[in-house]
C-alpha cells in the first residue's frame, strides 16, 4: 500500500538547487561551511530534511562543493503511517565562472538509500547570470536535470533577486520544471501519465550576519502544478534554516 502511494510523489524536499547560488563564485581561496535543516509538509507526507555541506573556490573560476542530506519522513494513508528514514541524494558540483555575469555548472546527484530518494545517479547542468547593483542582485539561470526519463528528468528555469539591506538580505526566487519527471519506484506498476510533469516553485528568504564569519539564512517555500499535486496531493510547503561559516 505505502509503496504504490510513494509512486505517486515528487517529492519536493528533494528538489535541486542547482550549485550554492545563482551570484558569481567566491575569491580564490574563500570557502563556506553550511548546516541545514527543513520541514516539509505535502500531505499525505511530512518530514524533516537535516544536512551538511561545503564549497571551495580552488581557483578564480572553479568552486568545488557536496551536500550530503538525510530525510526523516512520514507518510499517511488509510489511517496507517510508515517512516521513511535514511540518505537522500548526495551531491557534488563544480562551477564554472567564465566572466563576470556568467557561469556555468555540473552536478552529479548518487542514488540515495531512503525510500523516498532518486534510486540511479543523475547528472545536471545548467548556466546562470547574474546582475550586481548597488543594492539588489538580480539572477537568472536554466538547467536540465538528466536522470532516469520517468523519475528524474526535466527542464528548468527560473529567476531570483535580492535585495541588500544595511543588515540583512531579502530574497525572492520563482522557478518553473517542464519534463517527465513522473513518479518514483516505477518498476513492477503502472507508471501512467497522470495529468502532466510540469510544476512551479515559489520561495522567500532572508539572510543575516549574526558575525563577520557567520551568516543565517531562514527561508519558505511553496510548489504547484501536476508534477506535485496529481493523485489529489495537497500544494507542498517547506520551511527552512541554514548556518554557513564563511572561510
Amino acid at each position: 500500500m505505502f509503496k504504490k502511494l510513494i509512486t505517486c510523489l515528487a517529492l519536493f524536499a528533494t528538489m535541486s538547487f542547482a550549485a550554492w547560488d545563482n551570484v558569481p563564485i567566491l575569491k580564490k581561496g574563500s570557502g563556506q561551511v553550511a548546516g541545514k535543516i527543513g520541514y516539509t509538509s505535502q500531505d499525505p507526507l511530512s518530514g524533516v530534511l537535516v544536512a551538511a555541506g561545503v564549497r571551495y573556490s580552488a581557483l578564480d573560476w572553479l568552486e568545488l562543493s557536496a551536500f550530503l542530506p538525510f530525510g526523516f519522513y512520514s507518510v499517511s494513508s488509510n489511517g496507517q503511517s510508515k517512516d521513511f528514514d535514511g540518505l537522500m541524494n548526495a551531491q557534488v558540483g563544480l562551477r564554472f565562472q567564465i566572466s563576470q555575469g556568467f557561469g556555468l555548472y555540473v552536478d552529479g546527484h548518487m542514488p540515495g538509500s531512503n525510500e523516498l530518494s532518486d534510486d540511479q545517479f543523475a547528472v545536471e547542468f545548467g548556466l546562470q547570470h547574474s546582475n550586481l547593483f548597488s543594492s539588489a542582485i538580480w539572477a537568472k539561470y536554466i538547467g536540465y536535470m538528466l536522470g532516469d526519463p520517468w523519475t528524474n528528468q526535466y527542464l528548468y528555469f527560473g529567476t531570483e533577486l535580492q535585495i541588500l539591506l544595511n543588515h540583512f538580505i531579502i530574497c525572492g526566487e520563482f522557478r518553473v520544471l517542464m519534463g517527465q519527471e513522473n513518479t518514483h519506484y516505477c518498476s513492477g506498476y503502472s507508471c501512467d501519465d497522470e495529468g502532466g510533469n510540469n510544476g512551479f516553485l515559489f520561495g522567500l528568504g532572508v539572510k543575516f550576519d549574526l558575525t563577520e564569519t557567520v551568516t543565517l539564512d531562514l527561508s519558505v517555500e511553496i510548489g504547484g502544478g501536476d508534477r506535485y499535486t496529481k493523485g489529489g496531493l495537497d500544494s507542498p510547503l517547506a520551511f527552512g534554516a541554514n548556518i554557513f561559516y564563511n572561510f
